[in-house]
């Protein structure tokens, strides 16, 4: 049994709506799964390591500084979503911790490729608002969804 079917997301599925959001918008958005949050983080937050997995990824390199981290720690049943800081200017902390909440449901429900992808979707809209797609845009990191497993 390959490593990707024991996982209860559809990569494809979620990479397919990362790439959606980046022809309606200029951020650059990254998806960061593993199945626990590693215990030698010094906290258990999902934010904490958030912000490390955001550092490790380099994903405060971008031009716009206009980079998005969605992590989850799906057995933890456990979300965070941090934005770089031009993302900040524009979107408050409450609106990642309302996706995150949404996304869980999701979780607890089962259908966890859904839930990326409604969430995906929801910020769509936000930052196609604040962020328009530009006409020299270039994708300055990956779409791949990255799975820590």
């Amino acid at each position: 049994m390959g490593l990707f079917s024991r996982l209860p997301f559809d990569k494809k599925a979620i990479e397919a709506a990362i790439v959606r959001l980046e022809q309606q918008s200029s951020a650059e958005l990254r998806v960061y799964i593993e199945r626990h949050i590693p215990k030698y983080q010094n906290s258990n937050s999902s934010l904490t390591r958030a912000l490390s997995v955001f550092e490790q990824l380099e994903m405060h390199q971008t031009q716009a500084r206009n980079g998005i981290l969605i992590y989850i720690a799906y057995k933890d049943q456990q979300c965070a979503i941090v934005g770089d800081e031009g993302i900040d200017q524009y979107v408050t902390t409450d609106f990642w911790q309302q996706q995150c909440v949404e996304m869980t449901g999701y979780f607890k429900q089962g259908i966890y490729t859904q839930g990326v992808v409604k969430i995906i979707e929801n910020m769509t809209k936000l930052l196609a608002k604040h962020f328009p797609i530009q006409p020299n845009d270039i994708n300055e990191l990956d779409n791949e969804v990255i799975i820590n497993d």
